[in-house]
């Protein structure tokens, strides 16, 4: 069932790439999202009542939510370099990793974010490792609020 469920995904992000950048990033931004709902994000809300220091919350997300790297913060903008892919369907070779794919953890990212954080965040995929590079980096960037 795993392998139809990986052939029908890796057919449709196959189609996405039919259609322009912007339209792309957006559906699988909302995929993400979904991803992230379903999986982390209750970490993340927990980790965002029990405190509002940022450094506080690297630390615990780094701790206690699965990624591919370490989370850094510098001043409004908080990093991970990974050297091997943080999607389980990507590690569990259900979908091949290409660079249309890679735009879910940017929308996974994005949610996570934005709830341990209170406040919206850009997210930026500098690089992945679907799309032919190295690593895969993100960047998050965020505006200070006074509480």
């Amino acid at each position: 069932m795993l392998e139809r469920a990986g052939r029908v995904i890796n057919s449709i992000i196959k189609g996405l790439e039919e259609i322009p950048l912007e339209t792309r990033k957006k559906i699988m931004g909302k995929s993400g999202e979904t991803c992230a709902l379903a999986g982390s994000f209750k970490i993340a809300k927990k980790i965002a009542e029990e405190t509002t220091e940022i450094e506080q919350i690297i630390a615990k997300i780094n701790n206690q939510v699965p990624w591919c790297g370490k989370w850094k913060l510098d001043g409004n903008k908080i990093s991970s370099t990974c050297l091997e892919c943080g999607c389980p369907l990507i590690r569990n070779k259900i979908v091949v990793p290409n660079g249309t794919f890679c735009y879910c953890s940017v929308g996974w990212t994005k949610k996570i974010f934005e709830t341990l954080l209170k406040r919206p965040v850009d997210v930026e995929l500098k690089k992945s490792k679907g799309a032919g590079d190295d690593i895969c980096k993100f960047n998050i960037f965020f505006k200070n609020i006074e509480v």
